[in-house]
């Protein structure tokens, strides 16, 4: 219907304006049926006049139609196939609406006589009505929009939240990788799969809801798991799937599989992505938590939500035993643990009968399970038999040689009866003999059916695919060029197989420092086991893991050139090569980002300029550096000088690079293992400004953040915080090698980590409650945990699996111990009983009754004779630990024991208490002997350290500090502030060098005892100190600091004598004149201030050089100083009249070091341009020039008796010199660190130089110089002036109770 204005009819009613818009928009809206109710309108409002009484209320509806204009203009604009489906609804009912309306006005009056039934003085009351009506239609349109918008941009925030997790993107089984699994052919592995999809589509109850599809490697397993996923797809049942790969490293990565399948689930069903979308929406970081509480919170949580009812969703996980085995059993556990809590899942999992994984399985009690390699050998070989006739059909007819026919059935039946019962080994042989490079198909297959099993080889299952894979090899190879052929296939095929994750083509051969062309050549005759990338942007991939490890173990490949040997030297090898790359590419601002205020999601394009700047290879280097830099063997020569450069000049832009890529959260970890060198930019503002992290980057790293409070000087004294659990810490103990930490959780979980690291390894699930107590055997071979669920559990801790479930408890179990034989387990209980088990048998052995209440605690005595148990009843009871029988009980505390221990020794025994002490006992007497106060809230765990030295004790919320205890005298030694909830549980290292605890506030924190051990350090300087020396008689030391000041301490007492003021600059050197009268200093201000020592005055200011002063040195007889200079010259003064002699020109570059002869008569002079100058020490003239080293020299100094001078470089290396001859006698190296200081014995019989991690002594009385193994101590007394980092370890070696270095000492 074509609607048209009437002039006519709008004479005496609504204006043109309002109506002339509405009819043209009217024939212009894209929705069928959309018109005829506004048209409708349209006729009754055109026949409304204007009167005096209707004035008012037409202007409303002029209002009203002015609104029905602007709502539908925008949907005039669209394109009728892009119209939402929401917004077409909502104005067709919209129009509907108004057609009623109108309709409604047109039924009362006759046709055609609207508009006299409006005029009528009787019915104007309907007018306002008609308005009304009118409104109410346009605005429930308006609000439906809006309820719409609404709701859109709620599921756009849902679809969106689903959308950040982080995921395996090539982990489905359609994901189209190059590597992925064919399907099943049409007609073979019907009875298995038939199996399997009626396993998966059987809702009852009863149906095991995991399916365990388990055999060897080759024999078809991926297949059959693509096959169903596809199925499953179709019938919309397939919920997720993924198909690891050992090769690349997001589908072998543990922390990545629950994130992925919460993203497939979410978009295969809309209720799915409602409830995972809210789940990450309450907790963003849902995707970058452990492995438990990933699938906690994306899976079991938001789906266990959903109701039973819903039909059956799949999940495929193939290849479990490709994913890193560690994380392999964590998934294993969850997923037989609780699916059966989400009736409509489904799992498949196939894999090889891995003993990690097979270990798993036995425990399982609801489970389906089938043995591929144990199917009847006539059902598989018809399967084989089918495969290969239609494969080989198929290479005839692409080459265009002939039909299926033309094989005969022999040849077939020969093929089927070699593949024996692995799919692999046929695939393998099609792809070889169709090899359309060679063209060769019937040469081929004669290859495969000739080769035979060496008579003396061993028969095992994969024996015809080795024999297949060699043949493969050999087919490579050309006695003309065959050492060319196997390095190439070493460095090609050796990377493809030992790097973490596949690199394309072209980055490949970067990587290998070859061609493409020399990639593909290594690769052309092994298009059979290796898929071929087509251009350069793709990664060549090994066809199927058994190749890789057929080609890895030279027990199965017989060529022994091809064998990929996977050892420290390939390696070092790609470690070095990752350095390399990331030296050569790497820069700061790589990405040209310049405002660093900006997030990347904030940076337009940076995908792509990441993609640009980053080449493939240079991201794996980045990601992947730290991961070989693990395998290779600690020490070598080359990694550490190649770590060394990249500690000085890359690490902040490789933490820049890793943030661009995504990798962040990767660098942690090496972080951490590297003390926590982990800044940039507006990273830097927040780092502990007195450490050697900021002082050496702050000068060059602009950041826009300036933190004006709160910015601590040093690093926190926990050293690291494990994160990982979703409740409170309860329990922690360390494995006894220490590598291990064990942890317990409020909510029933056990984690293990390592302990060096802070990675967690593991998640045992077997608790349905708390886990209070955690003990390893002694031989480490058993974890017990003790919980509120009455239990204990005896866990393998290699396997990750429980082996026993102890129960007989009436209530929970709060405290479990080892005796230490490990052939006993002591449980204390709620139930006010301990209980005694056979720890091999699982057995109950004895109960001990005598506490009134809770048991809270036991403890073994270091013999095993006795037990310590403490109660809530306020009492310790001793009991003995082979009969049971109550020895005395232990009265002093006024509330609840809820901690006891022996101390190493046996000797002594501490209780923690509600009433915020600590008691020590006579173990043997059992009597009270101190009580140490200091807590403000209950002791809830006590410890001694092994070696018997240290006490520590945790406290509850209102403390949340740990406090370290002289274990012998009981004194306090330190406060450990970090947690910020209750500390639960406190333990030592078995080496007493680390110090663990659990909290309440879900983390594990580890300490250094060491650090918490108060030292009698002068306190004084506001900076960290660059110089210190001795006086001559050893009774002075004088620092100067970053804070411009010179301090002077009296050695014996420690204590602060005088404040030296003058520079007003770092001061870098420092020296005392020989009869110790005064003292120089020389500073970054230029100067060198001369002091009076008595006094603490300063005698005099010496300026003229024009950089700052790197070193100051008196002659023998009081009567010169020297200064070296950042200048380049060495300037003489007269200390005495305080003015200038001479300046020595000569150096090249900065003046490092200057030592007088002990004659006076030489100066030596060190210099960055990697040269040694000998001047006159009373003139200053240019005497000698020794060239030895090869970078600059940092540190002279002559020997005793003059014959000799050593200099040391940033070559690493110390050179000998004959002082009077100018003769190089030896060059000595030392650990590839710089040198820091040297010194000569009072004999001059030996050289002592210092590193940062090593001190060296020469004999020098040998020809050359000898190395030996002198302690420094033996060789000089502390009142030689040494830099401050030697002087700090040799004071703290001599006077222990001053122990001054550690804190001064530190650049």
């Amino acid at each position: 219907m074509k609607w048209s204005l009437n002039p006519g009819k709008t004479a005496k009613g609504l204006s043109l304006a309002i109506l002339q818009p509405l009819h043209l928009l009217l024939d212009a809206i894209p929705i069928p049926g959309a018109k005829d109710g506004i048209g409708i309108l349209l006729d009754v409002v055109e026949g409304i006049d204007k009167t005096s009484r209707n004035s008012s209320t037409l202007l409303e509806l002029e209002n009203h139609l002015r609104s029905l204009t602007d709502l539908l203009e925008p949907v005039t604009k669209m394109d009728q196939n892009n119209i939402p489906s929401g917004l077409e609804d909502d104005v067709r009912k919209l129009s509907k609406d108004l057609e009623h309306i109108a309709s409604s006005v047109q039924s009362k009056s006759s046709a055609g006589r609207v508009r006299r039934f409006l005029e009528r003085n009787k019915d104007e009351h309907d007018l306002p009505t008609f308005s009304q009506n009118v409104k109410a239609a346009l605005d429930r349109f308006q609000l439906s929009q809006t309820l719409r918008q609404e709701q859109e941009l709620f599921l756009e925030k849902r679809s969106a939240a689903v959308m950040s997790l982080p995921r395996a993107n090539s982990a489905a089984y359609d994901s189209g990788r190059e590597d992925a699994p064919s399907s099943c052919l049409e007609g073979t592995r019907v009875s298995i799969l038939t199996e399997i999809m009626s396993w998966f589509e059987n809702m009852d109850s009863s149906t095991p809801p995991v399916y365990w599809l388990v055999g060897l490697a080759g024999i078809g397993k991926s297949t059959i798991a693509k096959t169903v996923a596809e199925r499953a797809g179709k019938n919309k049942m397939l919920g997720g799937s993924f198909f690891f790969s050992r090769s690349d490293a997001p589908l072998r990565n543990p922390s990545l599989v629950f994130p992925t399948l919460a993203f497939q689930l979410a978009l295969s069903d809309n209720e799915f992505k409602n409830a995972i979308g809210e789940a990450i929406q309450q907790d963003p970081t849902l995707g970058h938590k452990n492995t438990f509480s990933q699938f906690e919170g994306l899976i079991l949580t938001p789906l266990g939500r959903l109701g039973p009812t819903r039909q059956t969703t799949l999940i495929v996980l193939d290849a479990l035993d490709e994913c890193e085995e560690q994380g392999a059993d964590t998934i294993l556990q969850l997923l037989l643990s609780h699916a059966s809590q989400l009736p409509f899942l489904r799992v498949l999992i196939t894999s090889r009968p891995e003993p990690h994984i097979s270990s798993v399985f036995t425990q399982a009690r609801n489970l389906a399970k089938r043995v591929l390699h144990d199917i009847e050998a006539s059902v598989i070989e018809e399967d084989l038999r089918l495969y290969i006739r239609s494969e080989l059909g198929r290479i005839l007819k692409r080459l265009e040689l002939g039909n299926v026919s033309d094989w005969t059935e022999g040849e077939i039946n020969s093929l089927v009866e070699k593949s024996g019962k692995l799919f692999i080994y046929a695939a393998t042989s099609i792809r070889f003999i169709g090899d359309a490079r060679v063209r060769d198909p019937r040469g081929h297959l004669r290859l495969i059916l000739d080769s035979q099993l060496s008579k003396e080889s061993e028969v095992t299952p994969y024996s015809q695919l080795d024999s297949l894979y060699v043949g493969v090899l050999r087919n490579s190879l050309s006695d003309s060029n065959r050492k060319a052929i196997v390095k190439r296939f070493q460095t090609v095929v050796g990377s493809i197989v030992l790097l973490r994750q596949p690199l394309p083509m072209g980055s490949l051969a970067e990587f290998v420092q070859c061609t493409p062309d020399d990639v593909d050549t290594a690769l052309r005759h092994l298009r059979s086991v290796i898929i071929p990338p087509s251009t350069p942007d793709e990664a060549p991939r090994i066809y199927h893991p058994s190749f890789r490890d057929f080609i890895m173990d030279p027990s199965r490949c017989a060529i022994p050139d091809f064998v990929i040997v996977a050892g420290p030297d390939q390696e070092l090898r790609h470690a070095l090569r990752c350095l390399e790359l990331m030296a050569t590419f790497l820069k700061q601002d790589i990405a040209g980002i310049s405002d660093v205020s900006l997030l990347n999601s904030e940076v337009k394009g940076l995908e792509e300029k990441v993609r640009d700047v980053l080449l493939a290879e240079v991201q794996y280097a980045c990601r992947y550096w730290a991961s070989h830099l693990s395998c290779v063997e600690l020490g070598e020569k080359r990694m550490v000088e190649a770590l060394e450069g990249f500690s000085k000049r890359l690490i902040l832009m490789w933490i820049e690079a890793m943030s661009l890529i995504g990798s962040l959260s990767s660098a942690v970890v090496w972080i951490e293992v590297a003390h926590r060198w982990a800044v940039y930019h507006s990273a830097l503002a927040f780092t502990p400004y007195d450490t050697a992290l900021y002082k050496t980057y702050s000068k060059d790293v602009k950041s826009c953040i300036r933190v004006l409070q709160g910015v601590e000087a040093q690093w926190p004294q926990s050293l690291t915080t494990f994160i990982g659990h979703s409740s409170g810490v309860y329990s922690v103990a360390f494995s006894p090698d220490g590598l291990w930490l064990a942890s317990g959780s409020e909510e029933g979980m056990l984690c293990l980590w390592d302990a060096m690291l802070g990675e967690c390894i593991a998640t045992l699930l077997g608790h349905s409650a708390a886990v209070t107590s955690l003990a390893f055997s002694p031989d480490g071979l058993q974890l017990a945990s003790g919980s509120l669920d009455e239990t204990l559990c005896l866990w393998d801790p290699m396997l990750h699996t429980c082996t026993v479930t102890l129960q007989g408890h009436s209530h929970g179990i709060t405290s479990v111990a080892f005796s230490p034989d490990g052939s006993r387990l002591a449980s204390g209980s709620d139930d006010h009983t301990l209980w005694l088990w056979d720890a091999m048998l699982g057995m109950h052995t004895v109960t001990l009754q005598g506490h009134s209440d809770s048991v809270e605690s036991v403890a073994f005595s270091p013999d095993g004779l006795q037990l310590v148990s403490g109660s809530y009843d306020h009492t310790l009871c001793l009991w003995d630990a082979m009969s049971g029988t109550h020895i005395a009980t232990l009265h002093h505390h006024s509330d609840s024991v809820s901690s006891v221990a022996f101390s190493p020794d046996g000797l002594h025994i501490a209780s923690g208490s509600d009433d915020h002490t600590i008691c020590l006992w006579d173990a043997v007497l059992g009597v009270h002997i101190a009580t140490l106060q200091g807590h403000s809230d209950s002791v809830y765990s006590v410890a001694f350290s092994p070696n018997g030295s240290w006490l520590a004790s945790g406290s509850g919320s209102g403390d949340k500090t740990i406090h370290l205890w002289d274990a012998m005298s009981g004194t306090h030694i330190a406060t450990l502030h970090g947690h910020s909830h209750s500390v639960n549980s406190v333990t030592f290292s078995p080496d007493s060098l680390w110090l663990a605890s659990g909290s309440g506030d879900q983390t594990l924190c580890l300490w250094d005892p060491m650090l918490g051990t108060p030292i009698t350090t002068p306190h004084g300087h506001s900076n960290s100190v660059l110089s210190v020396a001795f006086s001559p008689d050893g009774l002075r030391l004088a620092s100067g600091s970053y804070d411009h000041t010179l301090w002077l301490w009296d050695v014996m007492s420690g204590a602060h004598t005088a404040t030296l003021e003058g520079h007003s600059d770092w001061i870098i050197s420092v020296a005392f004149s020989p009869d110790g009268v005064q003292l120089a200093s020389g500073s970054f201000d230029k100067t060198i201030c001369i002091w009076d020592v008595m006094h603490a005055t300063c005698i005099a200011t010496l300026q003229g050089h024009s950089d700052w002063v790197r070193s100051v040195a008196f002659s023998p007889d009081n009567l010169r100083l020297a200064s070296g200079s950042s200048d380049s010259t060495v300037c003489l003064w007269d200390p005495v009249l305080g003015v200038h002699i001479a300046t020595s020109g000569h150096s090249k570059d900065q003046v490092g070091s200057v030592a007088f002869s002990p004659n006076g008569l030489l100066l030596a002079s060190g210099s960055w341009d990697s040269s040694v100058y000998l001047l006159d020490a009373m003139s200053g003239a240019h005497i000698a020039t020794l060239h030895g080293h090869s970078k600059g020299v940092t540190l002279v100094a002559f020997s005793p008796d003059g014959s000799w001078l050593a200099s040391g470089s940033y070559d690493h290396t110390v050179c000998l010199w004959d002082a009077m001859s100018r003769v190089c006698i030896a060059t000595l190296e030392v650990d590839s660190r710089n040198v820091l200081d040297l010194v000569f014995s009072f004999d001059g019989h030996t050289l002592i130089s210092q590193t940062p991690t090593n001190t060296f002594a020469w004999d020098l009385t040998s020809q050359p110089p000898q190395l030996v193994s002198s302690s420094i101590l033996e060789v000089f007394p502390p009142t030689i002036s040494l830099t401050s980092l030697m002087w700090s370890r040799v004071v703290c070696s001599v006077n222990p109770e001053l122990q001054l270095g550690v804190r001064m000492a530190m650049l």
